[in-house]
This record gives C-alpha cells, sequence and structure tokens, in this order.
C-alpha cells in the first residue's frame, strides 16, 4: 500500500470510531431512539408489552408501552393494538411540557383510530408482529393528536397537537395473560 492509500483508510477509520462513539453516547445519555414528536427526537428506557383478551367479547388486545425516566417524573408513549389482526387501534402519550408561568405539566394525549370529530385530519395507522412469543416488533405512525385536558395551560401552545413520525420497533419484551394464566 502506498503512503497515501494508508493514511486515507487511517482517516476513514478514525472517522467511523468517532463516529460511533458519539452515537453511543448519545444512545447511553437518552435511552434509546423511538420517534420524533413534532420534530423533536424522543428516546425511552424502557419498553414492555401485554397481550390481554377481554372476558366476555374474547377480544385479544395489545399493549406496547414505552418510558421515559426522566430526573423529576416520566413520560410515556402507548400503542393500543388489536389482538386479532394487528392493526393500531389507539395512542396515547403522556409528556412533560413547560407550564404557563414557569415549570413543567404532565400533557395526556390521546388518539383513537376512528380520529372522530374532534380532530377530521389525524390519522393512525400501525402494524404489530406477535410471531415470536417473547418479543414483538411493530409500526406505527400518528398524525395530530391533541391534548386532552388543560390545553390553555400550555407555554407552547404548539404543544396542543403532536404528531410522531413513522416509527418502528423489535425485541419489545411482552406477557400474553391468557397463556400465562389460562382460560377462565
Amino acid at each position: 500500500m502506498s503512503t497515501e492509500t494508508e493514511k486515507i483508510t487511517e482517516k476513514e477509520t478514525t472517522e467511523i470510531a468517532s463516529t460511533e462513539k458519539a452515537t453511543k453516547k448519545k444512545t447511553d445519555t437518552n435511552g434509546t431512539f423511538l420517534c420524533e414528536i413534532n420534530g423533536k427526537d424522543w428516546h425511552y428506557t424502557k419498553a414492555s408489552g401485554i397481550v390481554d383478551t377481554h372476558p366476555k367479547t374474547k377480544k385479544r388486545t395489545a399493549i406496547i408501552t414505552f418510558k421515559k425516566k426522566l430526573n423529576k417524573g416520566s413520560e410515556s408513549v402507548q400503542l393500543f393494538y388489536d389482538g386479532d389482526n394487528y392493526e393500531l387501534e389507539k395512542a396515547t402519550a403522556i409528556l412533560k411540557t413547560s407550564k404557563k408561568g414557569g415549570g413543567t405539566m404532565s400533557a395526556m394525549y390521546q388518539l383513537l383510530n376512528e380520529g372522530g370529530k374532534r380532530l377530521p385530519d389525524s390519522k393512525i395507522s400501525g402494524t404489530l408482529d406477535l410471531s415470536n412469543a417473547q418479543v414483538a416488533s411493530g409500526t406505527a405512525e400518528v398524525i395530530q393528536m391533541k391534548i386532552r385536558f388543560e390545553e390553555g395551560e400550555l407555554e407552547d401552545q404548539s404543544m396542543a397537537i403532536i404528531s410522531f413520525s413513522e416509527l418502528k420497533f423489535s425485541g419489545v419484551g411482552y406477557s400474553d395473560l391468557h397463556k400465562v394464566f389460562g382460560n377462565k
């Protein structure tokens, strides 16, 4: 190898190593990236799932929960899937936002598959894969999910309606209560 080729290879190797360290550090301090909420990265520190069957209707529901531990409190994103056709039915989020007059508040957001009259332009879609008996994977996209309470308390009114970028997750451990506890 020529000296010039060695220098280029060494430079590329150093750049790759530096990039890997920066990415790893970002993941360690913020958690695991899930999606963007209103254009800002949102990471989670814990993920879990549960599949339950309603005793009367026999309808299965799968709930995937992503939690983010903060210095004071926590935030969460929950995705509710139909456990029989594996389509996203509902999404909720509880986020810490700035409150008028200082401090923070927990803002709760919820959107059902239909969207409803409150936000006719809202959209929710996604799928879930439970083919592995221990870990779930899936996708979701949520557009225009409205705050449920105390909208007037928000310092930043752009947080009254939020949207998630398309998200993908995998390797989320879950429990199927029907299999754990059997038929009742």
